[in-house]
């Protein structure tokens, strides 16, 4: 067969091959750039609404909220966020990708402090005190690093359950599951800022936001 007959086909192929590499990048310059115009909106809608917000925020019901086993942040800051959440609930995995930006961004200005939701079966709930020993012996980063890989595979598997299990410290959190759910806290993830409710007429998804705001308003 004549070599020459295949140059077609090959030059075919590689302006083919060009064209679905630029088209590629493209896309995923277009998605990128709706992904930053689409935050951009939503920054300038929080701004606007910032003196909303605070005032609908104040007129909840403050409560004394327990002390926290996972405490995060500057502990000793006055502007506190708390949350409420649950390793088996599809919406916390967002809410906790938030709250890496917040440390990330603001770990000097603000103490963060999470409670965890048990289960009634005792296998779930092992993932929750080895997230604890994480928590005790490597701190907040290892923690939240731990956090974000349960979230993305349901799995703890580069922690040894022996090294790191307090399982000792159950009735603790039973106690914090109690006290909420005696308080008609039951849905996960509830979020708290200085022991106000984060009110149900504002999107969580723009608490990265409001606190930024509450932290440069200060």
């Amino acid at each position: 067969m004549n070599l020459k007959s295949f140059i077609p086909l090959v030059l075919y192929a590689l302006i083919y091959l060009i064209i679905f590499v630029l088209w590629y990048y493209i896309k995923m310059f277009l998605k990128q750039n709706e992904q930053n115009r689409n935050q951009l909106i939503r920054k300038n809608r929080v701004i606007r609404n910032h003196n909303v917000f605070i005032n609908t925020l104040e007129k909840q019901e403050r409560l004394e909220l327990p002390v926290s086993m996972f405490v995060l942040g500057n502990k000793n800051c006055d502007l506190e966020l708390t949350i409420f959440t649950s390793l088996h609930c599809e919406m916390c995995g967002d809410i906790c990708e938030i709250i890496d930006k917040i440390i990330f961004a603001y770990e000097d200005q603000i103490k963060i402090n999470f409670f965890f939701k048990t289960q009634i079966s005792r296998e779930k709930n092992v993932f929750l005190y080895l997230l604890h020993g994480i928590f005790l012996f490597k701190g907040e980063k290892e923690f939240l690093k731990a956090l974000r890989f349960w979230f993305k595979n349901k799995s703890l598997t580069p922690w040894k359950i022996d090294e790191y299990n307090t399982e000792e410290n159950k009735d603790s959190f039973k106690y914090l599951n109690d006290w909420f759910s005696q308080n008609g806290i039951i849905s996960t993830p509830s979020i708290f800022i200085n022991g106000y409710i984060y009110p149900y007429e504002f999107e969580k998804e723009d608490l990265y936001y409001y606190i930024e705001g509450i932290i440069e308003n200060k």
